[in-house]
């Protein structure tokens, strides 16, 4: 009897647990505006930064709403706070019984891109690149079972990033860090033996038929233009009142940086992960595990070896205007899964064997002086020489420090921040395991081109290491009306970029030896980017039905700088302008 009375109460815990209206697994993916407008809350009330680890649960983020006292907001932020109270509240559109919902949404986008200068040929070279531009059309699905699963997938319809009339290369001989292996020895220059070094280490876009073009738009005719590379999100997440796990393909992100952030950002167009995450008023624990390719070659071939960044991070509100986040975190690498590494609670660092991890930590800061005035910071460490230690191996890191403030200015918000990043540069470069990524797209070629084209990418800081950055932005936004702002961004990079060899003999097989202080080398590479945009929503539209429109305007300025000769070369600049119109059901 006694055993039949706790199954009762376990039993009526539980349905109570899922019936609380503020529990909900849904996650709230990265380019919802309930993150600029959370951190505007908390900038303007002084209380630090709202969890800087992202994607939130819904659950997690009316938790992190509750720290607000609307009741001490002005109007204008009392109608901003509403405004996220709503997107976050528990509930998809369509309930089928109390226990079942589901929701659909569709999405038509129609975008321009223009610029004056076709020289400037690769996504790299455009600010609006290919993870800013939207698919022509997207449709989402999403269900919840109870407050305790939520199932997510999209089906979009959009251009590619690569197609058949791009120029492409084989990877150098000495192959891209520890991601992409040297070419084989054997092989001559013959055109059967680079034809035989591609299939196994595969290519990459040297000219892009599409980013060189001077008008574009996101409407297109031909199948080797579709992107086939989707769903670019499909999430299953389960959890309680103070705790979540996922397995997605989705935006993932760490930092309070403006610019970029140092172990993972979002820069990319998704990661592939799993993910749990226990949350508290004053602490937050995440341990996160991403999943990468590992075999370039265009072909359909399978991966012969298995590669995870395994990571975890926590997070404290050791005051109420004070945060501080630290992970400890690592890549690993081998032909199998050893299951004895995939351990939450281990020192990472303690995993001594370098053939197959390799590790990286990070510390970030939130200072909120006064209301509406936070300082920020951000340091990681990639290697670093301990005392006594041979100087085999040069010392990786990135420094970023920043300020950020905002206002009510009449019937807006005024926001405005400075920031400064400094990285080394031997930042995310190891033998045998390191910190790029690559992803492959299908280039829906003719036969004897057809195949995958390979996109490298860091795994952290967007410009990798040897750079210096300073970055300001200023925006005006008017709650439910719209957002002008204004970025100036620029960026003195050194020599050392992916493709140049990391240790003293030329090569990426030794230890990362390459010497030098930011920026490194005798040529330094210059860019100035000034970009002034604005979004707005289109008023008359029904209230199932959402209509926005937006436009950008960017110059790009470029130049060389030659240390020994004390001159300046190599100067461009291009002028790029992106429109767009949004209609959402």
């Amino acid at each position: 009897m006694r055993r039949f009375f706790l199954l009762v109460c376990l039993w009526s815990c539980s349905i109570s647990m899922y019936s609380n209206p503020l529990v909900s697994q849904e996650m709230i993916p990265l380019s919802s505006a309930v993150y600029a407008d959370m951190d505007t809350l908390y900038l303007f009330q002084g209380i630090g930064s709202p969890s800087n680890s992202r994607p939130w649960s819904k659950t997690e983020a009316n938790l992190i709403l509750s720290r607000i006292g609307r009741e001490r907001l002005p109007v204008v932020m009392q109608t901003m706070y509403d405004r996220v109270a709503a997107a976050i509240e528990p509930g998809l559109q369509f309930p089928f019984d109390e226990d079942f919902r589901f929701g659909a949404d569709a999405v038509v986008n129609i975008e321009s891109y223009y610029h004056s200068n076709a020289g400037y040929d690769l996504e790299s070279d455009w600010v609006h690149g290919f993870e800013e531009r939207r698919p022509l059309l997207k449709l989402a699905l999403d269900f919840t079972l109870l407050d305790f699963l939520y199932v997510y997938c999209d089906i979009q319809y959009g251009r590619n990033r690569v197609n058949h009339l791009d120029q492409l290369s084989p990877f150098p001989a000495i192959g891209v860090g520890a991601v992409i292996g040297p070419r084989d020895d054997s092989l001559s220059q013959s055109q059967e033996d680079i034809q035989k070094d591609i299939l196994e280490r595969g290519w990459y876009v040297t000219h892009s038929e599409i980013f060189s073009q001077l008008f574009l738009t996101n409407v297109f005719e031909y199948a080797y233009d579709f992107d086939f590379q989707w769903p670019k999100r499909a999430v299953a997440s389960v959890g309680g009142s103070h705790w979540n796990f996922s397995i997605a393909r989705d935006k993932i992100n760490w930092g309070n940086g403006h610019s970029g952030d140092f172990v993972i950002d979002d820069h990319v167009d998704y990661h592939e992960y799993a993910r749990f995450v226990a949350f508290s008023k004053r602490f937050k624990y995440e341990w996160l595990n991403v999943f990468f390719e590992t075999n370039p070659s265009p072909e359909e071939a399978p991966d012969t070896k298995f590669r995870v960044f395994m990571a975890h991070r926590l997070e404290y509100r050791l005051l109420d205007w004070i945060t501080l986040a630290v992970s400890e975190n690592v890549m690993y690498q081998n032909t199998v899964f050893d299951f004895r590494y995939l351990n939450p609670a281990f020192v990472y660092h303690n995993f001594n064997n370098r053939s197959m991890l390799n590790a990286i930590a990070h510390v970030e800061l939130d200072f909120a002086f006064v209301e509406g005035l936070n300082v920020y910071a951000q340091y990681v460490m990639d290697q670093a020489r301990a005392p006594y230690e041979a100087a085999v191996q040069a010392d990786a890191m990135g420094f970023l420090a920043g300020a950020e403030y905002t206002t009510v200015v009449g019937p807006g918000v005024l926001e405005m921040s400075l920031e400064h990043v400094l990285t080394s540069p031997a930042l995310y470069r190891r033998d045998g395991i390191d910190f790029l990524m690559f992803r492959k797209y299908f280039n829906h070629s003719a036969t004897e081109r057809l195949g995958y084209v390979v996109d490298l990418d860091f795994l952290g800081y967007p410009y990798g290491g040897d750079a210096q950055v300073l970055q300001w932005d200023v925006s005006y936004r008017i709650v439910d009306l719209g957002t002008v702002a204004l970025r100036v961004f620029g960026m003195r990079h050194g020599e050392m970029d992916m493709f140049e060899p990391h240790d003293s003999d030329g090569g990426n097989l030794g230890y990362v030896a390459y010497r030098g202080t930011t920026p490194s080398g005798n040529t330094v590479a210059e860019t100035l980017m000034v970009s002034l945009s604005g979004e707005f929503r289109l008023p008359g539209f029904t209230d199932w039905m959402e209509a926005n429109l937006w436009a950008r305007l960017d110059w790009v300025g470029r130049r060389s700088y030659d240390k020994s000769a004390g001159a300046y070369g190599d100067v461009s600049n291009d002028i790029q302008f992106c429109a767009g119109f949004s209609l959402s059901l």
